[in-house]
């Protein structure tokens, strides 16, 4: 039996050919709608032999989601399962383009595709031997005077962000290292030098190891398509339909990929919501190819405006907070960063109506908060829910991955066990926070590192419930005063630890534990001479006893035996950050995250999910905590904001990230100047997008909650933040009874 259709889903099903743009609102079931048309498609016979409707959306997860749909769909209309239709992401079809006929892109057979630590690995080598020979940039951008261990600490991260964006960008916009080389003889700009530098050098690597990036891959499937009209033409035929989901996040050459492919059919539909594009800071998308296609005169504009989702109340927040930033918002450079439609709720008799209102099932926390008393109310409130709840789903919704784990700790010390979807789980986090403490410790053997070894070593053979702080804390104490370390990891007859800690030690099972971490400690040093993969290998055997803990220690013994390939010159130190920066939710190993695969909230009732609201997008639960509404995660082009990507050490708050992408965008356009604009005028331009996006940002939050939603904020670690100008007035309005 085929679903009940909304008066809105039944214009867009009407499709048969041609040129076709959709606004869908969040809830408004296009998922379902692109799946259905797909399938009604099929069902028209539209199709020949050998020929697909090729479906491109976001993520991997979205693929099972609309290949599940679309069978379900098709084999209710009588047709076979998995018939006439291919699900891909932009990044899957590009690959299926570029393995068919490598030698158009100039590849050969056989060539690999780099995931996002390999590639960050790379940067970071070139980098630093750039670095190595360059000391006038950080004399030319360093602000003197700042804390030279702070600045050591993050500078890595900033100058791989800058020659990332860079890149990024220069692929995009078709612009190779030869080219941009051949005229940076007329620059006198460091940040310009070094980012052309890095990416000369980074192309090199990749060549040597006869490997493409993810950028490179839509690059050269475009390539394959422009190179061999033949080619093209039999891949058109193919592929004579094209749906495009999340066409918000399409980037400058996915449009003209799928132009290219549809050009002769001119079947394409694209289905989006300006109001969702939340990744033009992360990566080359942007809103305006979704906008400006809608408005091109040989496509036939429609909307899905009609949601289920969300409570009425809830729903009339975020209707709010577009006409608010349209007509209102004192940025006028920012009221264009929300478009229209409003979302309209379902009618009574809809298979989907909205869930009732029930009594402040919107509430806007306006205390003021530091960051733990924010997150202890939270997780307080989420206690005494969940008892009532057994049935519902809920979500905590944070602006990074690092306060995620923070918050899912603190739900664990009060005896809640939350679900994770963020960059890497708690038990990967332990687990590689473990081993970047013991690698810390060979390179700088310390009596500090080796209590955080132990400390962190005796929690993995305790059960938590049994664990006693005070006896950890008085073992680590004794650690702390061993004098010589020597006579610990290495003792003597003459020079026993054993005398040495008996004075103090309060019983003989004090002694029988250290003695245990002691005969480790000394075979782990030992195993410094391995391979970095076997040293790895050698301590989880000897520790973790869970089998999830061996087979993610394994992961990382698979990871950092390929890295080490990759960078020869590499040791335990580098090893060691690699890992912490795991440890501490700033990257993934790839392989350790669920964020791929398809996730059902409804799978987790009577159970809190903590997740990014990046992360948290198509998603939706019944009540919905909303973190850090303040000023600094959701910033408003007020003169008192601050920004994340104008870090506190560099000079005059420049953004050298957007200086850089900046000076390409005005080189591809032929600007005579674009090596001589001073920096400044792309800061203030990533201030606006940023905003703009952050904007979009807390509508996707909002958006997520189906019947009970709160927001809350937090003035800062430096405690000067204030509530972000949006959720103020979002409390006005609810105050003012949503008049």
């Amino acid at each position: 039996m085929m679903p009940k259709l909304r008066r809105a889903q039944e214009e867009v099903l009407t499709y048969s050919g041609g040129k076709m743009g959709v606004s869908a609102v969040p809830g408004s079931g296009k998922t379902f709608t692109l799946s259905y048309l797909a399938a009604n498609l099929i069902q028209k016979n539209v199709l020949q032999d050998n020929q697909e409707i090729l479906i491109v959306t976001l993520v991997n997860s979205a693929v099972g989601n609309f290949s599940k749909e679309i069978s379900k769909y098709t084999q209710a209309l009588g047709l076979p399962r998995n018939f006439g239709y291919r699900v891909r992401t932009l990044h899957g079809l590009s690959n299926d383009i570029v393995r068919e006929r490598p030698e158009l892109a100039g590849l050969p057979a056989d060539f690999r595709i780099l995931d996002e630590t390999e590639a960050n690995h790379i940067l970071l080598d070139k980098i630093e031997a750039w670095r190595r020979g360059h000391s006038d940039f950080e004399q030319q951008w360093i602000i003197e005077g700042v804390d030279p261990y702070r600045v050591s600490k993050d500078l890595p991260y900033l100058l791989v962000s800058i020659a990332g964006n860079f890149i990024s960008q220069a692929k995009d916009l078709g612009l190779t290292p030869q080219t941009i080389n051949d005229q940076m003889e007329r620059s006198d700009s460091l940040l310009l030098k070094m980012a052309a530098s890095i990416y000369s050098d980074y192309q090199l690597a990749l060549h040597m190891r006869g490997a493409v990036d993810f950028d490179d891959l839509i690059r050269l499937s475009l390539r394959c398509l422009e190179t061999d009209p033949e080619y093209l033409a039999r891949l058109q035929y193919r592929w004579p339909y094209i749906l495009e989901d999340e066409a918000q996040d399409s980037s400058r050459l996915q449009e003209m990929i799928l132009r290219r492919l549809s050009s002769k059919s001119g079947n394409w539909v694209r289905v989006g919501d300006p109001n969702q594009a939340i990744y033009e800071t992360f990566t080359t998308a942007d809103p305006k190819f979704l906008i400006n296609f809608l408005n091109e005169p040989d496509v036939i504009s429609k909307e899905l405006p009609n949601s289920g989702r969300s409570a009425r109340r809830i729903i009339a927040l975020a209707n709010h907070l577009i006409e608010w930033v349209q007509k209102d918002h004192p940025a006028e450079e920012l009221r264009n960063a929300l478009v229209r439609p409003l979302i309209q709720p379902t009618d009574p008799n809809d298979p989907k109506p909205n869930p009732a209102d029930s009594p402040n099932n919107v509430v806007i926390d306006t205390r003021k908060a530091d960051s733990e008393e924010e997150i202890n109310r939270v997780c307080n409130n989420v206690k005494n829910w969940l008892a009532d709840h057994k049935d519902e789903t809920a979500a905590i919704l944070v602006t990074s991955n690092e306060r995620g784990g923070t918050v899912a700790d603190k739900l664990r010390t009060m005896g809640i066990q939350p679900v994770e979807l963020l960059r890497v789980s708690r038990s990967t986090r332990k687990t590689a926070d473990f081993l970047s403490k013991c690698l810390k410790f060979f390179y700088r053997p310390t009596n500090r590192f080796l209590a955080d070894v132990f400390n962190l070593y005796y929690r993995f053979q305790i059960k938590e419930e049994e664990l006693d702080e005070a006896r950890m804390a008085m073992l680590s104490q004794l650690i702390l005063r061993l004098d010589p370390l020597e006579m610990y990891l290495s003792p003597t007859p003459v020079q026993d630890w054993r005398s040495h800690i008996q004075k103090t030690a309060s019983s003989d099972e004090i002694l029988v534990i250290l003695a245990q971490f002691q005969t480790r400690m000394e075979r782990w040093m030992q195993a410094t001479l391995l391979p970095i993969d076997q040293l790895i290998l050698t301590i989880s055997q000897d520790v973790f006893t869970e089998p999830a803990d061996l087979a993610l220690a394994q992961k990382v013994a698979a990871v950092l035996e390929r890295a080490s390939k990759n960078n020869p010159n590499w040791g335990l130190s580098e090893f060691s950050v690699e890992l912490d920066s795991i440890a501490k939710n700033q990257s993934k190993i790839s392989g350790f995250s669920d964020e791929d695969l398809g996730f059902d909230p409804e799978k987790y009732k009577g159970r809190v999910l903590v997740t990014t609201i990046h992360k948290a997008k198509g998603l939706e639960w019944d009540r919905v905590y909303l973190l850090s509404a303040n000023n600094y995660d959701f910033p408003s082009l007020q003169s008192n904001d601050r920004y994340t990507s104008e870090k506190w050490y560099i000079r005059d708050q420049i953004n050298l990230p957007a200086e850089a992408v900046a000076f390409l965008q005005r080189f591809a356009d032929g600007d005579p100047l674009a090596f001589f604009s001073p920096p400044g005028s792309a800061t203030l331009e990533a201030r606006r997008k940023y905003c703009a996006e952050r904007l979009r940002l807390l509508f996707v939050g909002i958006t997520r909650a189906k019947k009970e939603l709160a927001i809350t904020w937090n003035n800062g670690r430096q405690g000067d933040q204030i509530i972000a100008l949006p959720v103020a007035e979002l409390a006005n309005f609810v105050n003012r009874g949503f008049k």
